[in-house]
């Protein structure tokens, strides 16, 4: 085997292929310290009072909320464990408002606006 058949197999071997697309979700929350001020919100929510993004404005008591609740986008184990299971569920509908969610933080209400890498 010459040095060109090493590099051609080189480029053509899986192992050496490019990477698959890496696992990122970009999510929105609202974080509340109580189970009945998620239930609160999740009812504003339903009703269509105002967005999600304006829910989180008013009612979250994370940093985020000064941006709609929006965290960017993460990879798995970014996230506390509880938040991370939903986020990354296969049966999460992007866009769906789930939860609430407990984490050590309080209750989330979570959308996923985008998922990739699946």
């Amino acid at each position: 085997m010459g040095l060109f058949d090493a590099f051609t197999k080189a480029f053509t071997n899986e192992e050496y292929g490019p990477p698959p697309d890496a696992v990122k979700a970009t999510a929105r929350h609202i974080l509340v310290p109580t189970l009945e001020e998620a239930n609160e919100v999740l009812g504003k929510v339903a009703a269509g009072e105002t967005t999600f993004a304006g829910l989180a404005s008013q009612y979250s008591t994370c940093p985020s909320s000064s941006r709609g609740g929006s965290l960017g986008s993460f990879s798995p184990g970014t996230m506390v464990k509880e938040f991370d299971e939903v986020v990354f569920a296969p049966d999460t509908k992007v866009g769906e408002v789930m939860g609430p969610v407990q984490t050590q933080f309080g209750y989330h209400l979570i959308v996923v606006d985008k998922r990739t890498g699946e």
